[in-house]
């Protein structure tokens, strides 16, 4: 045990020694390491400057007498007339003019480099190649284009597509691109690839609204869309799918609408969704429709038939018993409103007959609320509901039901004085 305190005694007595060695030892640390210093040594002399040689003096300049002014002649001459310049002499009309030299340094192009719209500078003469479009010249979309016209009239159908189609990707500044657009959503048509040529009418659509064929080309949708509302079915890939294109095809009618809300295609647009709409018994959607039409096309042709639809889907929408009488009572205003305005189209559409209707589904549901809470043990409150059907239908075979409600309401006694 002494041993090893020793030991490690003489370690510590080390380790602080060659710390403190550096001090006696004259090292110092400097630049990054540890330099030794003798101080026996005498020190080097800083080196003396030599004396600079004193600077020359200027010798004095002398004066300079200044410079007399000249005299003014007595008379000054007057100006010679000048004789006119020669004119240059212009070449004959038949001489030949001298060629443009290209300036030195100048880089020349490539023959298939294309300068991008608003490129200018350096950059403006050649793109390098891996930024390098072919060009297409007008005679090769001419080409191109005429081709897809003989393909077309020719019942090659799948060729003028792809033929259309390769100018309208590889020629996007092409003047003759809108109309490669039109036959080829032609040709797509005469495939049955009816979404495709919707795309591609879209995107002349969007893209060409000054174009010539935009009218026709919003009527081209719209007739695709009815196809697909008739049951036509969607290709992928040339291969039909099974399930029904009903969703796009009223997808395209809306986006019809949306090009021109206020065009002469909107409210037959409109109408369309509508009696679709109808046809299917969506009664709630059809109303929206119906009702959408007779707001903003009050002067339309079919606002008549509009508006008795519009109170006919409200009726609809309330088969069967029901205990919020709003929607019924909506309809009653409607068809009360459609007969003080056509009186003689509501005689003939039987709206007197569907008035009648309506009252007795009205006084139905209240029979409905009372027994309701008759069954659930709340006498005061079916008897409550039946006083309210007696009030509002007296006419009503309801009545006859809704007696036995009140006759057994307890009857309240007058608190005792």
């Amino acid at each position: 045990m002494r041993v090893r305190r020793l030991l490690t005694s003489l370690m510590i007595l080390g380790v602080v020694a060659g710390l403190s060695a550096p001090a006696w030892a004259k090292w110092v640390w400097r630049d990054g390491r540890w330099i030794y210093i003798d101080t026996t040594e005498p020190a080097i002399p800083a080196p003396k400057e030599e004396p600079k040689p004193p600077k020359a003096e200027a010798p004095p300049r002398t004066p300079v007498a200044p410079t007399p002014a000249p005299e003014e002649p007595a008379e000054k001459p007057a100006p010679k007339a000048q004789a006119p310049a020669p004119k240059p002499e212009t070449p004959a009309p038949d001489a030949e003019m001298p060629a443009a030299t290209k300036p030195e340094g100048a880089s020349s192009a490539f023959p298939g480099d294309t300068v991008r719209p608003g490129q200018t500078g350096k950059g403006a003469e050649a793109l390098p190649w891996w930024k390098r479009r072919w060009a297409w010249g007008s005679s090769q979309d001419t080409s191109l284009l005429e081709q897809g016209k003989a393909d077309l009239a020719a019942g090659n159908h799948h060729s003028a597509a792809w033929t259309l189609k390769k100018l309208i990707k590889d020629a996007p500044t092409s003047p003759l691109r809108e109309e490669a657009m039109w036959l080829r959503a032609a040709a797509l048509i005469a495939l049955k690839e009816y979404y495709q040529a919707f795309e591609q009418l879209e995107e002349l659509i969007t893209q060409y609204a000054g174009s010539p064929h935009y009218h026709d080309a919003l009527q081209k949708e719209i007739q695709i869309a009815e196809l697909f509302l008739a049951g036509e079915h969607r290709k992928v890939w040339g291969m039909p799918l099974l399930i029904g294109a009903e969703s796009e095809g009223l997808e395209i009618l809306r986006k019809v609408y949306e090009h021109q809300p206020a065009g002469d295609l909107a409210a037959g647009i409109v109408l369309k969704i509508a009696d679709h709409h109808w046809a299917k018994g969506n009664w709630l959607e059809a109303e929206d429709y119906y009702d959408k039409y007779c707001r903003e096309y009050p002067n339309g042709d079919a606002v008549l038939q509009a508006e008795l639809k519009r109170a006919k889907c409200a009726i609809e929408r309330c088969r069967g018993a029901r205990y919020d009488t709003t929607v019924l009572q909506l309809a009653h205003d409607r068809l009360r409103q459609f007969q003080a305005k056509f009186p003689d189209v509501a005689e003939k559409e039987g709206a007197a007959a569907l008035l009648e209707q309506v009252r007795n589904r009205q006084a139905q549901a209240f029979y409905e609320i009372a027994a309701r809470y008759h069954r659930a043990g709340q006498v005061l409150a079916a008897a409550f509901y039946a006083e309210r059907l007696q009030e509002r239908f007296p006419e009503s075979p309801w009545n006859a039901l809704a007696a036995k409600f009140l006759a057994e309401t307890p009857v309240q006694q007058e608190p005792s004085k």
